[in-house]
């Protein structure tokens, strides 16, 4: 009598973001070997995120990658690695596919008795969970309303591997100090059983040269066809990239070098498809009392990406320390994001560019870390929620006369928006008992302010075609006070 239907939805669930302290110190390293640290880079990569139920276990590796002068006064850069373990807690079960990503927040170096290497990680958490619903979508001897329900799907998820590279030509490179490299998805665009991603990969090689460092930048757009089995033209992709790992090769002859970079970078393509399905809003029967159980979820979407430039500039501050005489380099910088929010126009976006500058002044090499705020507004449609991710495209610093240095930096922000939809639906029925049948051989409803014909009909205990043989002039919505007046034909025993 009653025909139920299951339909399968996915919902993304986060949890709060944490934050964990992350510490290193290096064996069969002086820390008085190092007279001043010219830069600090470091970056944070998820190794592996497992869920259990109420949490998330995150194992994380935290990059630290050092630039200094050292006592005799060469320039040195060392690299090395940290693990961490963190659990998040969460909305998640064991049986969930979590997902995290970590941001560097804080970093330091210490060089007291011995060489201290620390950074503070933010790690974030999330999941795609599969649910099950089952709505009403017919019933017999019933008289219903038809409606509908938006209900989202994760159609695909791919992870793949991309080999990039790009080279440079430089002078006569002494040693390589640092090489700093981000990648961001700038587009991806869905047909049928696959995803096209547009993504770029920023690298900046920073070496020593005649005992000055220098750095050289490279940008390497790349685009790639990631196989999605069941996607269709219509649905919509979602998509992040990072640098899994990278490789400086040097070629070339004396004088006229060649910086080769050579890296992997990992990508993630989901596809979601959010479809309408009918189902029966609201039925009664002219026969017997039902009852009626209704569900509301709430179901959270990936509704897009949008991929932006923007322009970000300020100015660090030397203190009491002597002027600067030139810049010699940016060897490292990112761009942290705080908070993205939904406005009315678009998003908004804040956070900190932290930029190491080294210069050179009448004592030789120092540096300094600018940090310049943001707050950025972006128009466009980004549905209910949105997040971004922000990558340094390209960044310069100019010393200004006193004891300021002006930076300049354009900066790609990747922001994917968040929908939301909300299911309404009749999850169970039950028949009970026979009405008592109206004897009246007239009715009168009095309508309220918007009443439609379901409305009368659900009074009356009559059908729409009933009612509207009756009254034929009868128009919907009805205003507050009108008479609908319906005549039975009584049977007589």
């Amino acid at each position: 009598m009653f025909k139920f239907e299951k339909f399968n939805a996915s919902n993304i669930i986060d949890a709060p973001a944490v934050e964990r302290v992350v510490e290193f110190s290096p064996s069969g390293m002086d820390a008085a070997d190092v007279a001043n640290v010219l830069s600090l880079a470091v970056d944070g990569k998820v190794i592996s995120a497992e869920a259990g139920d109420g949490y998330a276990d995150v194992a994380g590796r935290v990059n630290f990658r050092l630039v200094y002068v050292d006592r005799e006064g060469a320039v040195r850069g060392k690299d090395y690695n940290a693990d961490f373990n963190k659990k998040v807690e969460g909305e998640f079960t064991a049986a969930d596919s979590v997902t995290a990503e970590v941001s560097v927040v804080e970093t330091d170096v210490a060089t007291g008795d011995m060489l201290t290497l620390s950074a503070v990680v933010s790690v974030r958490t999330g999941a795609v969970q599969r649910t099950e619903t089952e709505a009403l979508v017919d019933a017999e001897k019933c008289y219903k309303t038809a409606g509908t329900v938006m209900l989202p799907s994760l159609v695909a998820v791919k992870s793949v591997s991309v080999p990039v590279s790009e080279e440079v030509e430089v002078g006569d490179v002494e040693n390589v100090l640092l090489a700093d490299a981000q990648a961001s998805v700038t587009d991806a665009t869905v047909q049928n059983g696959k995803v096209t991603v547009q993504a770029t990969v920023f690298a900046t090689v920073t070496y020593a040269e005649g005992g000055e460092v220098k750095s050289a930048s490279m940008e390497i757009p790349f685009t790639e066809e990631v196989l999605a089995d069941g996607a269709e033209e219509g649905d919509t992709a979602y998509a992040n990239a990072s640098v899994r790992f990278s490789k400086i090769v040097l070629s070339g002859v004396q004088g006229a070098n060649v910086i080769r970079f050579e890296g992997e970078v990992a990508l993630r393509v989901g596809v979601v498809r959010c479809r309408e399905s009918e189902i029966v809003s609201d039925m009664f029967m002219l026969t017997n009392e039902i009852e009626i159980q209704r569900q509301s979820r709430r179901f959270v979407y990936c509704g897009g990406i949008k991929y932006v430039s923007e322009r970000i500039s300020g100015t660090a501050s030397l203190g009491d320390r002597p002027a600067a005489d030139f810049v010699a380099a940016v060897p490292y910088a990112r761009c942290y994001v705080a908070k993205a929010e939904i406005t009315d126009g678009g998003a908004l976006v804040e956070g900190v560019l932290n930029a190491d500058v080294v210069y050179r002044d009448e004592n030789g090499l120092n540096s300094v870390r600018a940090e310049v705020p943001y707050s950025l507004e972006i128009e466009g449609d980004f549905g209910d929620a949105v997040k971004a991710v922000c990558v340094v495209e390209s960044v310069s610093a100019k010393a200004r006369r006193g004891s300021e240095i002006d930076v300049d930096a354009t900066v790609g922000i990747l922001l994917t928006c968040y929908r939301t939809a909300q299911a309404e639906y009749i999850s169970a029925v039950e028949v009970g008992a026979e009405k008592e049948q109206n004897t009246s051989a007239l009715s009168l409803y009095i309508a309220s302010e918007g009443d439609e014909m379901w409305d009368v009909c659900k009074a009356l205990t009559a059908t729409p075609e009933e009612v509207m043989k009756q009254n034929p002039a009868l128009t919907t919505p009805l205003n507050a006070g009108d008479r609908v007046i319906y005549f039975r034909s009584l049977s007589v025993s």
